[in-house]
């Protein structure tokens, strides 16, 4: 049993960590402790042919080695206990305790050598156990009452596996040496160590049990275990979060394998931070560090030492590269958070460290409440699709030919239940992390589609909409948008669609596949916030677009910088030479705008000729203005 346990442990990408060095003393121990009663039987059977003094001296050895093994696997428990309680006074008086009981027992060992209180052998090298043979089942029994005072002393911070053990080994244990009283020729000593090794092993040793496969450190789900033990046993804590940041040029640049590679490595540097601290992998390029709270002075070198780490950058082999990574921060006293909270908590700044480029970011009050902020609209978002509490708003677009309001852009709009509106720059992007936005787009094409069926008289050439990456991935996308025109009785030339650039870089190939399947349908595209961010213009050039609608951020300083003009100016001129027409949006003065029509704008969309309006006053503006 004991070989093959050795067999399955022994795993040399595992972390060495002082658990399982102590695990293998435990197998050690029990294997030479079965190999020592096994030589003990054949001396004394074959005593005639063994000096009396080596037949002694290994009877002593054995006893000593009985109760050492015992001891160890006691410690082993204990530890097991006390994972989760920083505090070390218990786990200083468990080891007082069997320091104590083992000196008393060598005492009696070495006492036996003159007195036989423990054996003894006669003159015809015969073997007799003595008046205190049994002193080691005592000390086994000292050492399992401990154990079981131990559990019930912190047993608020005893994950269910170890209640597991405490409720099972013990009973065990004392029927196997009471049948070992009864019977004393059958020697069991072996096979009840063999068997509390095999239970150990099944359930903390089996790394992939709470392990994660590639990293060889703690799961997500072991680091859900840890917080809930943590918190129930009152514990303060410090976490530190490391997500990474571009990691998929590593797996680019270098391949998957190096990569994972760097995660091995990355993590054994974790778990070895220090002996009181656990390192775990709870998201593909997240790591977590639980240390405990003693001080802020502490818990700000811990952080320290992190960032400092990955500031020297990391090898694999012959390669070195510098992985750059934002760290968060959550520091536990008493504050009444379930694991649950504490796990959103991190992913939250993890994320917001990410967007905002922040290197270093601690939980405070204020990211509380935003978070709370971030869950109540997210239920105002489910809420409100199911109740269809949305409002589409429809801003204007004037043509600079003709003068007239041509066009319009249908926008999205949230108010609270009491009535609030919410920004569109609040709930847009939660939208999007929350996969969302891909229901509210179709209910924005529903309502465009249903205005312009409703009122035929409406004097636009077209209104567009919005198209999130979701409904992109839809493999039906210019099927169910057909089938919305058709629903309505909208030419299909009424309808355009804007997309941003971000959205063709995601996956060019496929997105021209799918806009020239829409394209084929009659319905139009615009290119909207041109000019910011990915701006390849030769990949553009190539898709479908009608319109280009160049981003507000141009024209900040429009009117008082000639370079900022000569840039407006050769964009203008680059889109009409193949074939796009120009929109300019957030355009907001006079002077603004009679620039951009001298620069050759097409249409202008902004504050300054009409605000975005709901349903009712848009169609009494178009009346109003057509007349």
């Amino acid at each position: 049993m004991i070989i093959v346990i050795s067999l399955y442990f022994f795993d040399r990408k595992h972390t060495r960590s002082p658990r399982r060095t102590l695990f293998w003393i435990c197998l050690g121990l029990s294997a030479f402790e079965i190999i020592l009663n096994a030589a003990c039987v054949l001396t004394i059977r074959y005593y005639a042919l063994v000096p009396q003094w080596l037949n002694v001296l290994l009877n002593s050895l054995y006893f000593l080695v009985t109760v050492w093994t015992c001891s160890i696997l006691a410690l082993y428990i204990f530890n097991l206990l006390l994972e989760h309680v920083y505090e070390k006074h218990c786990l200083i008086r468990a080891v007082a305790g069997l320091v104590i009981l083992n000196a008393l027992f060598l005492i009696l060992v070495i006492i036996n050598f003159r007195t036989g209180v423990l054996f003894w052998f006669d003159a015809d090298g015969g073997y007799h156990r003595g008046l205190f043979n049994n002193a080691g089942y005592a000390v086994m029994l000292a050492e399992v009452c401990m154990v079981i005072m131990c559990y019930v002393r912190n047993r608020s911070s005893v994950s269910k596996n170890v209640f597991q053990v405490i409720r099972t080994l013990p009973p065990i244990v004392l029927g196997l040496a009471a049948f070992q009283l009864i019977y004393p020729q059958i020697l069991l000593n072996g096979v009840s160590f063999a068997f509390v090794d095999l239970v150990l092993f099944i359930n903390f040793q089996n790394y992939q049990v709470g392990t994660d496969s590639l990293t060889r450190i703690g799961n997500r789900r072991n680091f859900y275990q840890e917080l809930s033990l943590r918190i129930a046993g009152k514990q303060k804590f410090q976490i530190i979060s490391i997500s990474l940041k571009h990691f998929v040029v590593v797996n680019q640049r270098f391949g998957y394998q190096i990569g994972d590679d760097f995660l091995y490595t990355i993590a054994s540097w974790l778990e070895k931070f220090d002996q009181d601290s656990r390192a775990f992998r709870f998201g593909n390029v997240s790591f977590a560090l639980v240390s405990p709270f003693l001080s802020e002075e502490k818990a700000a070198a811990n952080l320290k030492k992190v960032r400092d780490r990955f500031e020297e950058g990391w090898s694999v082999g012959d390669i070195r590269f510098d992985i750059m990574a934002c760290f968060s921060e959550i520091i536990r006293r008493d504050q009444n958070w379930q694991p649950d909270q504490v796990i959103e908590y991190l992913e939250f700044m993890n994320a917001m460290a990410k967007q905002e480029d922040i290197a270093s970011l601690r939980f405070t009050k204020e990211i509380e409440q935003k978070i709370e902020r971030k869950k109540i609209l997210t239920e105002l978002l489910k809420l409100s699709i199911k109740k269809d509490r949305f409002q589409i708003w429809y801003q204007p677009v004037i043509d600079c030919t003709s003068g007239k309001y041509l066009y319009a852009e249908a926008l999205l709009r949230l108010s609270d239940c009491s009535g609030v509106p919410v920004s569109p720059n609040e709930f847009i992007p939660l939208a999007e992390e929350t996969g969302l936005i891909d229901e509210m787009s179709w209910i924005v094409l529903e309502k465009v589609c249903r205005l312009l069926g409703e009122t035929p008289s409406l004097d636009v050439n077209s209104i567009s909409i919005n198209l999130s990456m979701q409904q992109f991935l839809d493999p039906h996308i210019a099927q169910r948008i057909a089938d919305c025109l058709k629903r309505h009785h909208v030419p299909p030339e009424k309808l355009k669609i804007e997309i941003t650039e971000r959205v063709i870089a995601y996956d060019l190939p496929y997105i021209s596949s799918v806009m020239a399947r829409i394209r084929e349908a009659g319905i139009g595209f615009y290119l909207d916030d041109f000019g910011v961010g990915y701006s390849n213009f030769s990949s553009i050039m190539r898709l479908p677009f009608e319109c280009v609608k160049l981003d507000r951020s141009l024209f900040s300083e429009l009117l008082v910088s000639e370079k900022d003009r000569t840039i407006v100016q050769t964009m203008i001129e680059l889109a009409h030479s193949v074939g796009f027409q120009v929109v300019s949006e957030g355009i907001e003065t006079q002077e603004q705008a009679e620039l951009l029509s001298r620069l050759g704008t097409d249409r202008i969309q902004g504050y300054y000729f009409a605000r975005p309006m709901p349903e009712k006053e848009f169609l009494a503006f178009k009346t109003e203005n057509d007349h």
